[in-house]
């Protein structure tokens, strides 16, 4: 028996779409193979091989993740899947330290994934990092406490994607998750629901009374089990996005119309407003969820690309331990002043130390540096590092992205 471990190639789209496919207890289709070929380029994925068959894939989506101004080039790892015969042998651990190897390369400072498996990718330094609040509601219960000014709300197609990346890149400017979007993933990951059938999602831009557009909202609806003989639909948000509090209370007055619907679900940043906008704030029920598991692949270049908004010049030592990629693991200094953070290798004493794991929430905001040492999760040598490093670590909003992956 052998083991090959290797970036796919063309003419290992069908098998690798054959295990995507059954690991998740689906069937592959042609129409799934010509989706991947059209859009998924081979040397995304790295792919375990026993004997020559395809058993085992991971793949990485190469992106940018904004925070502060700035942009961090990101691997968004998914799927990542394996035949159920050959699970637990090693294979995906062996495919996810060659990806982190691989995103290292490619200039992929921090990578994210989305799992209900936190304990298995917890072992390769990915951690959760990011949160989201999930609204759900039926529409003829909620009402507004304010109407915003007059506006136009117009649907849009594929082709109009434009509009919505012109709004969207004015909101994701300052934020701290948001991607960098493309033409493509307008078209195929925001704009249509590649589901158990392709269809295009609602696409409604709101513009104010002088024509300028200031928000649009991505939905579509989707079957709910029948009560009765009557047909039920839940209207899912995919995106929402507003620039003013018009275009937001316009916005959500036009979701609110969709009353003929029985639930109406959306997931938002950790600082979104919703359910304190309406009369009755318990109509909304909402929950705070985990959002993607992060880690940071590469230390040096994470920290270059993230810009310092703190408030003055600070600096601190702190040792990483990080065993899924040994070019992270060690002692550094960190120097944070005027809008950019330095960081380099130390032979200094640590003022803190921690692993991967705790050093991806600190980096998003997700978590304070009193938090995790008050919980065991940084050991702290000197307690002065822990202001400095909360101001290293400042971000003007919470973390969330808009996209799944």
């Amino acid at each position: 028996m052998t083991n090959e471990y290797r970036v796919v190639t063309a003419d290992d789209i069908e098998q690798l779409v054959d295990v995507e496919a059954r690991a998740f207890y689906n069937t592959p289709t042609p129409e799934r193979v010509e989706l991947t070929r059209r859009l998924i380029p081979p040397d995304w994925t790295v792919a375990a091989f026993v004997d020559g068959r395809l058993v085992a894939s991971v793949r990485s989506i190469p992106m940018v993740r904004r925070i502060n101004g700035g942009g961090i080039g990101l691997g968004a790892v998914g799927p990542v899947a394996c035949l159920a015969e050959y699970r637990r042998q090693g294979h995906v651990g062996r495919l996810l330290r060659l990806a982190l190897e691989r995103m290292r390369d490619q200039g992929q400072a921090m990578s994210g994934l989305y799992t209900p498996h936190d304990a298995l990718y917890a072992r390769y330094g990915w951690e959760r990092a990011e949160g989201r609040k999930s609204y759900k509601f039926e529409p003829k219960s909620v009402q507004l406490r304010r109407k915003g000014a007059r506006g136009r709300i117009e649907k849009i197609g594929p082709d109009d994607w434009r509009r919505l990346d012109a709004v969207y890149r004015t909101y994701a400017e300052h934020r701290n998750g948001p991607f960098h979007r493309n033409e493509m993933w307008w078209r195929e990951a925001v704009i249509t629901d590649h589901g158990a059938t392709t269809r295009l999602r609602e696409a409604q831009v709101w513009s104010d009374a002088s024509g300028a557009d200031q928000g649009y909202v991505v939905y579509a609806n989707y079957p709910l089990a029948s009560e009765n003989r009557w047909p039920r639909q839940m209207v899912l948000i995919k995106d929402i996005v507003a620039l003013t509090g018009d275009a937001y209370a316009g916005l959500w007055e036009h979701m609110l119309t969709h009353d003929l619907a029985d639930r109406i679900v959306v997931e938002t940043p950790l600082d979104d407003p919703f359910r304190d906008m309406v009369e009755d704030p318990w109509s909304v029920d909402v929950s705070v969820e985990g959002g993607a598991m992060l880690r940071i692949v590469d230390i040096e270049r994470a920290f270059a690309g993230r810009p310092y908004v703190g408030q003055a010049p600070v600096s601190f030592t702190m040792r990483v331990e990080d065993p899924a990629a040994s070019w992270n693991d060690g002692a550094w200094l960190v120097e944070a002043t005027e809008g950019s953070i330095r960081l380099g290798r130390t032979e200094r004493t640590p003022d803190v130390e921690l692993s991967a794991n705790t050093l991806a929430p600190l980096f998003t905001a997700h978590m304070r540096p009193d938090v995790a040492a008050s919980v065991g999760l940084l050991r702290v040598n000197r307690p002065q590092a822990l202001t400095a490093m909360a101001q290293a670590f400042t971000a003007w909003y919470p973390p969330f992205c808009n996209d799944t992956y």
